[in-house]
């Protein structure tokens, strides 16, 4: 590869792509780089890192399926190809077609979490800063944290810039701070002086300085792909771009790593660690980050007007992560343990951590540790951003986002239709055989196919090692890890959180824990359903998935703290109600409908009245009493018959009818041939 070089025509036509575009008129013209906005930044997003090439081995058609949306299949005689056996085709990692957009979070679903989460966090902030005198008022300002930690290429982030700018340029007009307007006008001088003779062609205005200072200052960010950390940051320096300023220094605020494997807050140490009062170092927030303060005060107070203001917040961030790498290597130490013994406890492990810094034994156990985590990409919050910990409102003031759904498992059969579309054609027992048949001609293949499946395997371990509750039956979705995560990363003094999160969330038996915390812990918990009808929400999901657009206050329940909308099977449905009263419900309300805390789906926003009517009956479970005629009560239980699903290889469609002959698969048992 290294001796392969483009030649110029062909370099030459990417060049010409990138750069010209058509214009109505059907004349050639630059392309005008002041439009991007969000949208196309998540159209780069889903385009780059959904999708994978492949060298097509038959001709290929693309044809819409109701489950996995438009697939590659092999073409019949009778089709018009879509791909041409030895092109290279675009697919997604399960051998799909991918759409742009599909994943990405429409405005409306946005703006309503904003709505119901961003603005209430807001007014708590200034109504924090009106309880304080000028002085402690300013400093606390931008004191201010919003966090989406699958964030992509930024798209609530940046909707969160422009409605934290609005916020602070309404509060700053009612109330003065000299100090905070002598750093607007100095960044504002800065960029003019910069400018020269084109300064008088600009109008360098509050607002654009605020969202600059707010992005540096304010927004945090994490994904698990480091080109969507690169994509939010370019997103995010465009949308704050000031004419005549460096581009903010935000190395800090976005980070590279995989939000559910690390430690998530300074109680996930305090556990592992357990009861520490009567020996070793004291575990609290003081002892283990304080030792950052001092490079986090510069790094805070740098507005990097300037390529050297630049180079000082890097060093000033080097410095701050050098602080605590001790701390650091504690918390690689308690996490790779966790994983390996699958326990949560581990505090034995560390009665000499603080005495024996040079120990030959910790030395060689951190580094194991640090190499057993460096594959998962693993990522300390408290160590990532500490100042967030170290503020007396431990924790992030909003979490904001719309977190991947995935199981945790790597399923074989998609592998390989992944790269030979032609499988999805074949009946299920032919499948098998070729499936068989191409583990012994595509070693190749074997190896990518070991690789994911031992990388799920370790993310699995790191998933159901104690963090997580509820995460150790069945297969592990990370919708159920970034739940509990949301829910610890916030901060308990009446933080928010809005996110986008499959329904099943707030009824699935996994997540009974989840609820009964959030239920139990929730000022305001607010659930807007929405039914993916005409897949009005996301293209390429089901029709009948149902979605939850989640928006929480933390604190002390009320009477009537939960709130339930919908559901909503089209966008103007939800335009017209979704601003509507609500149905609300108390926390015992929830117990007494099931054991497992479960939120209705109700046929339609309409609904609420006749469910509440049916409440009042008792419940189809109740068990007879003790005492009394037990034959005057029924119990109504659910009952699964064999399917399609769980039973695949018991179904052979192709078998001749009536020859007697007994299903039998390559990979059923003697019990199983019995049972079929």
């Amino acid at each position: 590869l290294a001796e392969i070089a483009l030649p110029n025509r062909a370099f030459e036509e990417a060049l010409r792509s990138l750069l010209v575009i058509e214009t109505p008129e059907g004349i050639p013209g630059p392309v005008d780089f002041r439009s991007l906005g969000v949208r196309e930044f998540g159209t780069i997003y889903e385009g780059l890192l959904e999708s994978e090439l492949a060298l097509a081995d038959t001709n290929l058609v693309i044809k819409k399926q109701k489950k996995t949306g438009l697939v590659y299949f092999p073409a019949q005689e009778k089709d018009r190809p879509d791909v041409m056996s030895g092109q290279v085709y675009l697919h997604n990692r399960s051998g799909a077609r991918k759409s742009s957009g599909s994943y990405y979070t429409k405005s409306f679903a946005v703006e309503h979490l904003l709505n119901g989460a961003l603005e209430p966090a807001l007014e708590d902030h200034f109504r924090r800063l009106d309880d304080m005198d000028e002085t402690d008022a300013a400093e606390a300002f931008f004191d201010f944290r919003v966090a989406d930690i699958a964030m992509g290429s930024g798209h609530f982030l940046i909707g969160a810039i422009d409605r934290i700018e609005k916020g602070m340029a309404d509060y700053l007009a009612k109330r003065q701070f000299p100090q905070v307007r002598r750093e607007l006008e100095a960044l504002r001088e800065v960029a003019y002086n910069e400018l020269g003779e084109f300064a008088a062609r600009e109008t360098i205005e509050d607002s654009r300085l605020l969202r600059r200072l707010i992005a540096r200052r304010c927004i945090y960010g994490v994904d698990l792909n480091g080109l969507s950390v690169q994509l939010a940051r370019l997103a995010i320096w465009i949308h704050t771009f000031v004419p005549g300023l460096p581009l903010s220094f935000l190395d800090h605020n976005l980070a590279h790593g995989n939000s559910l494997v690390g430690i998530g807050n300074l109680d996930d140490i305090k556990d592992a660690l357990g009861d520490r009062e009567k020996t070793l170092f004291p575990i609290d927030t003081e002892s283990l980050l304080g030792a950052s303060k001092k490079a986090l005060h510069r790094l805070a107070n740098s507005n990097d007007a300037t390529l050297r203001d630049i180079n000082d917040a890097r060093i000033a961030n080097l410095e701050a992560r050098r602080a605590i790498s001790d701390t650091e290597d504690l918390c690689d130490l308690i996490v790779a343990r966790q994983i390996s013994s699958g326990t949560k406890g581990v505090g034995s492990l560390f009665d000499d951590w603080e005495d024996q810094p040079d120990d030959p034994d910790r030395i060689f156990n951190v580094r194991e540790a640090k190499s057993e985590l460096k594959r998962l990409n693993h990522l300390h919050f408290p160590i990532t951003f500490p100042e967030v910990f170290l503020r007396d409102r431990s924790g992030f003031d909003v979490i904001l986002g719309n977190p991947p759904w995935d199981k945790v498992k790597t399923e074989e059969h998609l592998f390989w239709a992944r790269h030979f579309p032609g499988l999805r054609g074949l009946l299920q027992n032919q499948q098998q055989h070729e499936r068989v048949r191409m583990r012994l001609q595509r070693p190749d293949l074997m190896e990518t196919y070991k690789a994911e499946h031992d990388e799920m395997k370790s993310l699995r371990s790191a998933l159901t090692c104690g963090f997580y509750p509820g995460m150790g039956t069945g297969d592990p979705d990370l919708y159920k890890a970034f739940c509990w995560r949301f829910w610890n990363l916030c901060t308990a003094e009446h933080g928010h959180i809005g996110v986008v999160l499959p329904r099943i969330a707030f009824a699935g038996k996994g997540s009974k824990e989840f609820r009964k915390e959030v239920f139990s812990s929730s000022e305001q918990f607010d659930l807007t359903i929405l039914v993916n009808n005409r897949q009005w929400v996301f293209p390429d999901i089901h029709p009948q998935y149902t979605i939850g657009l989640v928006c929480i206050q933390r604190g002390i329940p009320n009477e009537r703290s939960i709130h339930l909308r919908g559901p909503f099977t089209s966008i103007a449905l939800f335009s017209e109600h979704s601003r509507k009263q609500s149905a609300a419900f108390s926390y015992e309300d929830i117990v007494s409908w099931n054991d497992t805390l479960s939120l209705p789906l109700l046929p339609n926003h309409d609904s609420v009245p006749v469910f509440m009517q049916l409440r009042k009956a008792p419940r189809l479970d109740t068990p007879p009493p003790e005492t009394g005629r037990a034959e005057t009560y029924w119990r109504a239980r659910p009952d699964r018959e064999m399917d399609a699903t769980l039973q695949k290889e018991f179904m052979v469609l192709d078998r001749p009818a009536n020859t007697g002959e007994r299903v039998q698969t390559q990979n059923s048992t003697p019990q199983d041939r019995r049972d079929s």
